[in-house]
């Protein structure tokens, strides 16, 4: 059997309100990249009012309805549903594509909310690429919002604990993080494009 060959990749991840979005609009509008939104977003998009119900304003309080499907209340299935469209989208990435999160995202948000501390993977490895470089983006308070029945600060102090355990997943999974400091938008994705282009030309020496 012949091995595998992998895409060359390039992963934006970090909590939520870290600029990930904006820096990578900004590197496709610039420089021409091919950016893929994050699976999270699409599964919510797709699912429509079905995950509706919760005011982003009060504590989150269950849905017991068996129309609703939200990634809090139907934690399993929706993880499922999350890491399916990420294979699409990497299915259809070419080399060189960015994508907004990968595959470890949806399973971090997984063990955060359910509390477990494995993910229940089906038998086998987990069918995803090798990513080239993960781009790890640090948290900036100025950014976050009160939400979910938590202050600026609280969810400042979330956004931490949240790429603490990013970074360690996609360490131990094998990856390269890079820690993406704080800063414009135009200097995190000159940031970004630097050590794409010596990530490529390294590959190709």
């Amino acid at each position: 059997m012949s091995e595998r060959v992998f895409k060359r990749l390039f992963v934006a991840t970090g909590a939520y309100s870290c600029g990930k979005t904006t820096t990578l609009r900004h590197l496709a509008s610039t420089r021409g990249y091919r950016v893929h939104g994050e699976a999270h977003r699409r599964v919510l998009d797709e699912l429509g009012a079905r995950t509706h119900g919760h005011p982003p304003d009060a504590p989150f309080h269950p849905i017991d309805a068996p129309e609703h499907v939200c990634p809090l209340c139907r934690k399993r299935e929706f993880a499922a549903r999350v890491l399916e469209t990420q294979r699409t989208i990497e299915a259809e990435a070419r080399d060189g594509d960015w994508l907004e999160r990968g595959y470890l995202d949806p399973v971090e948000y997984y063990l955060r909310t359910s509390g477990e501390e494995e993910y229940p993977w089906p038998p086998g490895e987990p069918a995803f690429e090798r990513y080239a470089l993960v781009f790890l983006f640090a948290v900036m308070p100025e950014l976050q919002a009160p939400r979910w029945g938590r202050s600026r600060e609280e969810r400042a102090a979330e956004a931490e604990r949240i790429n603490g355990r990013l970074g360690a997943m996609y360490r131990a999974a094998g990856f390269e993080v890079v820690d993406v400091a704080p800063g414009t938008v135009a200097e995190r994705a000159e940031l970004l494009a630097s050590l794409s282009r010596t990530s490529d030309a390294a590959q190709h020496d």
